[in-house]
């Protein structure tokens, strides 16, 4: 099916219910809570179908062109084997329930395996790729529309930034859609990224692993969580699974929220950012790069040092060493699928009973995502004993001038702050029955 004169800004529920008149796909909060809007998209990917759950209600039309739409859970997990009630509540993060609980809906998930797909109900996996193949010849390129530009490489990505350093930049659009949503804004033109092949992979190197901006906070996770086991239950925090389908770890980085959860973490974990923008010259034009620490490419809320031209390009996280202690917090309202009030990130490496190394990332307590120097200083060097927390404790909690608003007081996170250290310390001394994660352990096994 082809649609035209589609607006740059149209969401895509706005043209399932709308346009199409496709009324089962419901919007509920408009901002990518609830899982009303939920719809799976089928893509190919190396010849054949990667499937993900998303939020329609966030998700611009344009940037679904050339997939499909079908059900993902099942179709992942083939015939339904392999789901269990951990990995189905996993996947419904994302969906508040408004009828029936959740109970039954884990239980029919999880009974899904047993059962046989019914005829006529299966997915023709290879006619649907090779249908999005002809589909994805015959459509006119989005990369040469006057009002969505989505480029397929990274050199023609650039110039199209160079020729239009005015239009609003998306890389997943989980943030930018509350802009259209709820404050109502109108975008005349739109650069996408997430098309340009060259950032939708993640490379490994021998001291660093580097993940393009294209690619989703899902991947994103998943490729850090291989090198940090104990990232899986925070990544499983970190919004819900259609948000993390849809959103790039690029884009919540290039956005630059006080209160986006993988800035604090990758600054703890010393991780870089690669700007890159085309640059002219006589022969006519070239690729030109600068790459800084993460927490110097923010100046001010939600402000940067990117140049009109430029766009975040590469997140560069340096491989662990083995040797340093590595520790991430959220404190929000809601355990699963909220933003946070407070987060404490802590990378920190100790050796004859001394801090030798130590790095500090906070969010949700000042105007940008921030790294906590002067509470660093006070823990470099030190012995590594219940006093030189306490002074630590005190130095965070001074260190920065948090506000008031609807998740938590100025008051709240300062104290909180320097109780996330607090509990730091603790488990480093073997108590393992002070946080949500020990609970579940303990639940699991009962």
């Amino acid at each position: 099916m082809a649609l035209r004169n589609v607006p740059p800004d149209r969401t895509l529920l706005q043209v399932l219910r709308d346009d199409l008149s496709l009324k089962a796909t419901k919007e509920g909060c408009g901002e990518g809570d609830c899982g009303a809007c939920t719809v799976v998209l089928g893509e190919a990917v190396n010849g054949q179908l990667a499937y993900k759950a998303i939020n329609s209600c966030i998700r611009l039309a344009h940037s679904v062109n050339g997939m499909a739409g079908l059900f993902g859970m099942y179709q992942n997990n083939p015939g339904g084997q392999g789901i269990t009630r951990e990995s189905a509540q996993a996947d419904l993060a994302g969906n508040l329930c408004r009828c029936t609980g959740y109970r039954p809906i884990l239980e029919a998930a999880v009974t899904m395996g047993g059962l046989p797909l019914p005829a006529g109900c299966g997915v023709d996996e290879l006619a649907t790729v090779q249908a999005l193949k002809s589909i994805k010849g015959k459509a006119p390129s989005i990369a040469g529309d006057a009002n969505y530009l989505r480029p397929t490489s990274l050199h023609a990505l650039l110039q199209a930034r160079a020729r239009h350093p005015q239009a609003q930049l998306v890389a997943g659009c989980t943030d930018v859609g509350l802009w259209v949503t709820k404050h109502h804004r109108r975008f005349e033109q739109v650069i996408d990224v997430t098309a340009a092949r060259e950032l939708r992979r993640v490379e490994t190197y021998p001291h660093h692993i580097a993940i393009g901006a294209a690619v989703s906070l899902t991947q994103a996770f998943k490729a850090l969580v291989k090198e940090r086991p104990q990232l899986l239950h925070f990544s499983r925090r970190f919004a819900g699974l259609p948000v993390r389908n849809s959103g790039t770890l690029g884009g919540n980085v290039a956005n630059g929220s006080p209160i986006g959860d993988s800035m604090p973490l990758l600054i703890a974990l010393g991780a870089s950012v690669v700007l890159m923008r085309w640059k002219k010259t006589r022969q006519g034009g070239e690729v030109a790069h600068r790459e800084l620490r993460l927490e110097d490419l923010y100046t001010g809320y939600r402000t940067n040092v990117m140049r009109p031209d430029e766009l975040l390009a590469w997140i560069k996280v340096p491989r662990p060493t083995g040797q340093a202690l590595e520790k991430i917090y959220k404190i929000s309202k809601r355990f699963d699928d909220d933003i946070s009030a407070i987060c404490l990130a802590i990378q920190m490496t100790i050796k004859g009973g001394v801090v030798q190394q130590v790095s500090i990332g906070a969010g949700g307590v000042a105007a940008t995502p921030a790294r906590a120097r002067q509470t660093e200083a006070a823990l470099l060097g030190q012995p590594w004993n219940a006093d030189t927390v306490m002074a630590a404790q005190a130095a965070l909690r001074s260190e920065f001038q948090p506000i008031s608003d609807m998740r938590a007081s100025a008051h709240y996170r300062q104290t909180v702050l320097g109780n996330l250290l607090q509990r730091f310390w603790l488990e480093r001394q073997g108590k393992t029955t002070i946080n949500l994660e020990s609970l579940h352990s303990v639940e699991a096994l009962a």
